[in-house]
């Protein structure tokens, strides 16, 4: 194997599936040398290769894959249930940042280990949405609105269609501990608080039955009131044909539409003036993840908030935390409305 490079622009990737070697692609297009470390070791050595070949990015394993962290900046692309532990073991093992991706953890109880870290400001959750032009542009717009309103936001797909490839029921989003609407969607969560405020839940409904057949919640629809006056709504499923995803913010100074699909942000006054503008480059998803992966090398979490969302980088640790608590509360909010129904409803 190759000797490993100079550490000031090595990228590891820790686990190599699909969201692991996108990041890999992404970040040697953003010029760094970029090392990715399977969770199942290869049994490099001999005549193996010591590059991947979809990706041209250089392969460690378990024998030297602890080693390349150090100095490293270290993706964190393995099971949603590794997560922590392989944060920790990054940061431990002197990583210079980290970025997790999305959900940080299963739990907020389960991150508890890792913003317990000395070092847990030097950790990003990934949060591409937030590198998106247009929603950078809506939060612009929603900035000048002065007196509150009301929000809904949507994330709608058929999770069949998301690898077609893939029999959907082998996938980590059927696990109930570590899938289900909730966590698979939490960018929708993440980006409504930043836009809104934080949260506070008011009502939760789950829905673990549905079409899927599977343990995971299939749908779930929240309901809650921001710190800045916001009244939001949120739909996430994985039963809907055709995929539709989007926010629409209603107050008495206009109506805001995203439209994330067609990278289209539309702004309608109190006098129906209407003005669109559309942002190609987000309808291109390593030039997104390019974005958010630039400012993720050149900013660190503790950097002023406007400035890293300007620059379209990650979550903070406390606010991929702060998200997943948000979809906790609200799963068991709707466990309990499951144990107690509506006398109606009862036999």
């Amino acid at each position: 194997m190759s000797s490993l490079p100079s550490p000031a622009l090595r990228v590891v990737v820790r686990g190599s599936g699909s969201i692991g070697q996108r990041h890999a692609r992404v970040f040697r297009q953003e010029g760094a040398d970029v090392w990715l470390w399977p969770v199942r070791d290869r049994g490099l050595g001999g005549d193996a290769p010591d590059l991947d070949e979809a990706t041209g990015a250089h392969l460690l394993d378990d024998s030297t894959g602890p080693a390349a962290l150090r100095d490293a900046f270290v993706v964190v692309a393995t099971d949603t249930a590794r997560h922590v532990a392989d944060a920790i073991e990054a940061l431990d093992a002197g990583a210079e940042k980290v970025l997790v991706e999305k959900p940080v953890a299963s739990s907020a109880q389960e991150a508890h280990a890792l913003h317990e870290h000395p070092r847990h400001l030097d950790v990003w959750v990934a949060a591409p949405l937030r590198a998106h032009e247009a929603f950078r542009h809506l939060r612009r717009l929603v900035g000048r609105l002065d007196r509150g309103g009301s929000a809904h936001v949507w994330s709608q797909s058929w999770l069949p269609d998301w690898r077609p490839d893939r029999d959907y029921r082998e996938s980590y989003s059927v696990r109930p501990a570590e899938g289900g609407v909730l966590r698979d969607l939490v960018h929708e969560i993440d980006y409504a608080t930043v836009l809104f405020g934080r949260a506070v839940l008011l009502g939760a409904a789950i829905a673990t039955g549905g079409p899927l057949d599977i343990e995971a919640e299939q749908a779930a629809t929240l309901v809650w009131a921001s710190a800045d006056g916001f009244d939001v709504t949120a739909r996430l499923d994985y039963i809907t044909r055709p995929a539709t995803r989007g926010v629409v913010v209603h107050s008495p100074d206009g109506v805001l539409e995203w439209d994330v699909a067609g990278a289209r942000v539309r702004h309608t006054t109190p006098e129906g003036e209407v003005t669109e503008q559309v942002f190609d480059h987000d309808l291109d998803r390593d030039i997104v993840m390019g974005a958010q992966a630039r400012a993720a090398l050149t900013l660190r979490p503790t950097d002023p908030v406007d400035e890293r969302i300007a620059r379209g980088a990650p979550a903070t640790l406390a606010d991929g935390i702060d998200a997943v608590r948000l979809c906790d509360e609200a799963r068991a909010m709707g466990a309990r409305r499951t144990a107690h129904p509506h006398p109606e409803d009862r036999p």
